[in-house]
């Protein structure tokens, strides 16, 4: 990390810890999917992931950790070679709040590939203005898309582009994807059930970064189904892997990742 990325990070983590920033939402998720965990080994799981998440959230606004290929901070996983070369003619690509996520982008963009990424407006505008123009952007190219229609993503796919999906949020619309992550049952975003409807023949990829050390490690692979069902069931058991190897490297913990199914059982047992 440079050394203004290391204050921003003392100062992100302070203000963080010092409000309990989704201690609770934590705290739920950790006794849906992991009851019996004591209150030291939730505490101690908290600051873990405090420190993960402010120290990318720093390099990523200072933008002091962008991809170059002379940076030896940055590698491709070798068996990812051939993927990400197929990455370079479209398709619709899977990631997850895992890591430093947000660095993907650019990455993607600076070794050719055509990348459109999903995202959701933030409040206020000023600060959905400042993301958009000066953080989702590399070379002055934006590969981000707020989407008003899914047609817009089957115009993405026509037109070449890898379209990129975050696709471990909870999803809280009628028209879902039932999936199960960790043995617990969660709604899924249609996206990629509309998309092979649409365009059958749209391959796959799930795209994600390792941490070794200061290194930071791009790995891709692609995956092969036949419905949005059978994509989520492949992406879940890629999560489930990458998050028993490195638990406080996911964020998705401090989302209501669950929320959906929840209030659907309490619905039905009410």
């Amino acid at each position: 990390m440079t050394i203004r990325a290391k204050i921003l990070q003392t100062i992100l983590y302070a203000v963080l810890k010092v409000s309990g920033w989704k201690k609770k939402v934590l705290w739920e998720n950790l006794e849906h999917v992991r009851p019996g965990l004591l209150n030291t080994q939730k505490k101690a799981f908290y600051q873990k992931l405090l420190k993960n998440i402010t120290r990318d959230a720093a390099d990523f606004i200072t933008k002091s950790r962008i991809y170059s290929k002379e940076d030896p901070r940055f590698e491709i996983d070798p068996a990812s070679l051939p993927v990400l070369e197929k990455m370079k003619k479209g398709g619709l690509m899977l990631t997850a709040h895992f890591g430093n996520y947000e660095i993907i982008g650019p990455w993607l963009v600076r070794i050719g590939i055509p990348l459109v990424a999903s995202y959701a407006h933030l409040h206020p505008k000023i600060l959905d203005n400042w993301v958009y123009s000066h953080i989702r952007s590399v070379d002055k190219y934006n590969y981000s898309l707020f989407i008003n229609n899914p047609r817009d993503i089957i115009k993405t796919l026509d037109a070449n582009n890898l379209f990129c999906l975050i696709a471990d949020q909870d999803y809280r619309k009628p028209r879902f994807i039932p999936g199960k992550l960790f043995k617990k049952l969660v709604h899924c975003n249609p996206i990629p059930q509309f998309i092979l409807e649409h365009r059958p023949q749209t391959p796959v990829y799930i795209c994600w970064l390792n941490s070794q050390n200061d290194k930071r490690i791009l790995s891709a692979q692609e995956i092969t189904a036949t419905d949005g069902g059978e994509i989520f069931d492949k992406y879940h058991l890629w999560l489930e892997k990458q998050i028993e190897k490195s638990p406080e490297e996911w964020y998705g913990w401090i989302h209501r990742r669950y929320l959906s199914t929840q209030k659907s059982t309490e619905i039905q047992t009410s």
